[in-house]
């Protein structure tokens, strides 16, 4: 996407943080005392980052940047369905059982994995227009610099915007109900002091944004972590941390022991209900089994205790023929749907202003 072919996706009048950027050409009327207070010195949010441009797109980057999931964007079709609105509303994720879990790691936003979901909140410098208008959607060169020596050197850092369209369209459909918002500001995803009138005036800019106008992991929603370690196994991505997993899904040993005790166990009772059952039914004698009229009791129990071990041996291969085969076909289904679907656009009827 060209920052230059695009305007801020709102207007000045519905930013949610009004701060003004102190950039010396943009207030020369102004005496110093006015410039301090009307206008800040820093990224909105960050008084530790200046407004030197490589020092505000190095930030950018740290930020929002996700590398390994635009590496892995031909893949991304194993993994979820591939439409930028597949992103379920933060009262519907708790609704599913899902733990809202705040996270200031960009590559784990909107990655869910069983009872939980990664959401990064939303940075304070993404409401501001000025920044907007001065780093994300510009080109041209800043006005400011902290030295006549740092003004001798030339800008190195760049950032692509469409990483930030991306993800405040990813919050259009996070927070798109005043209870939404309530949640967010509960788990302190967006700043409480924004009422709902507010929010939902600055957000439905972002909300119709087409795919072309976003950065490549955004024209997927929300992503399950377990497939994400699969694709990096079979991937090897260049940007992957480890070549075993997107994400580490424990951090203890006793997390680990803890989620696998249960199946392993389950399967060592079964094969022992299956062997037990094998070796009834061959240690009943050969003769034993042929119905036919007998007075010898022993003989009907034999024959009793063989048919029993084998229906349940029977029903150990019926469960889990079921337990194998009804996941596979699932998972076969879904990927051919994936497959099939992989390079349709996502539809969006409106674009960026």
């Amino acid at each position: 996407m060209s920052s230059t072919s695009l305007q801020v996706p709102f207007p000045p009048s519905c930013a949610l943080n009004r701060d003004r950027l102190c950039l010396p050409s943009s207030i020369p009327s102004q005496s110093h005392s006015d410039q301090e207070a009307n206008h800040i010195h820093y990224l909105p949010g960050y008084p530790a980052v200046s407004l030197a441009p490589d020092e505000i797109y190095t930030h950018l980057t740290h930020e929002l940047d996700t590398p390994l999931l635009d590496e892995l964007h031909a893949n991304l079709w194993l993994v979820g369905k591939r439409s930028g609105d597949h992103i379920d509303t933060l009262h519907t994720q708790r609704v599913k059982g899902r733990t809202v879990v705040p996270t200031e790691d960009p590559r784990l936003h909107l990655i869910w994995d069983r009872n939980k979901v990664y959401i990064k909140p939303v940075p304070i410098f993404l409401l501001n227009y000025d920044v907007w208008s001065t780093y994300l959607l510009s080109n041209e060169p800043k006005p400011y610099a902290k030295s006549h020596k740092d003004s001798l050197k030339s800008t190195t850092a760049s950032f692509d915007c469409s990483t930030a369209v991306g993800f405040m369209r990813s919050y259009s459909f996070l927070v798109s109900h005043p209870l939404d918002l309530a949640i967010a500001q509960e788990l302190y995803l967006i700043p409480h002091h924004i009422d709902w009138v507010q929010w939902s005036g600055f957000i439905c800019h972002f909300r119709h944004i087409r795919d072309e106008n976003v950065a490549r992991r955004y024209h997927y929603g929300q992503l399950r972590l377990s497939r994400l370690n699969w694709v990096v196994r079979i991937v090897r991505p260049r940007h992957a941390h480890s070549v075993w997993f997107y994400e580490l899904p424990h951090w203890s040993i006793s997390e680990f022991v803890a989620k696998y005790t249960l199946p392993l166990a389950f399967i060592f009772a079964t094969i022992s209900l299956a062997l037990s059952s094998m070796q009834v039914a061959l240690s009943v004698p050969a003769d034993a089994l042929w119905f036919k009229e007998s007075s010898d009791r022993l003989q009907g129990m034999y024959r009793a205790f063989w048919v029993f071990s084998i229906v349940v041996l029977l029903l150990w291969v019926i469960v889990w023929l079921l337990l194998l085969s009804i996941p596979l076909l699932a998972l076969a289904w879904q990927l051919l749907w994936g497959y099939s679907n992989r390079d349709k656009p996502n539809r969006q009827v409106i674009t960026m202003a």
